[in-house]
């Protein structure tokens, strides 16, 4: 399914448009629609960082959504989050957006906002999601996503899995 354009702001204020300005090849968005959900948040922190030290081509944001008129809205017109919203989200890659909720789960096929959502996208596609803080195997899951997308691209393959040289390539020697 297709991610929305959504007008966002990061914590200095700058306007994100996602998914058109997110990092990374493939992105994990973990999207909270209250701030009390942090410490839900926070259980993908740890991991998520671990993932983008270790696969180049992996970034992830944590976006908190908050209710706005109906239809999609711009952001505060002081630009970034408020003063104590910040204190609580000192996160680089935290991202607000002020839309209309119920639309946004409607679009994105979510459950209602007493969750939070990991979302996994690539090329302005949702390939993946799950609900709630992260599993054991939604982990191992999200590592093979990723694993498989960095070997599908690299132009390698593993020499381990090919049988011996003929002598007929140029690469040998």
């Amino acid at each position: 399914m297709e991610f929305p354009r959504l007008p966002s702001r990061d914590t200095n204020g700058r306007k994100v448009v996602l998914p058109d300005d997110l990092e990374g090849e493939q992105t994990l968005l973990l999207i909270s629609f209250d701030r009390r959900q942090q410490s839900l948040v926070g259980s993908w922190r740890g991991f998520a960082k671990e993932l983008t030290e270790t696969y180049d081509h992996f970034g992830y944001y944590e976006l908190l959504v908050l209710g706005g008129r109906s239809g999609m809205m711009p952001p505060l017109a002081g630009g970034g989050l408020t003063p104590s919203a910040a204190r609580s989200r000192p996160h680089d890659n935290a991202l607000v957006a002020r839309v209309d909720k119920t639309a946004l789960q409607r679009r994105l096929g979510l459950l209602g906002e007493g969750n939070i959502y990991a979302l996994l996208i690539e090329d302005g596609q949702v390939v993946r999601q799950a609900a709630g803080v992260p599993t054991p195997e939604t982990a191992d899951a999200l590592e093979n996503l990723l694993k498989q997308w960095r070997e599908a691209n690299s132009g390698w393959t593993d020499a381990t899995s090919v049988g011996p040289s003929t002598g007929d390539s140029a690469l040998d020697s």
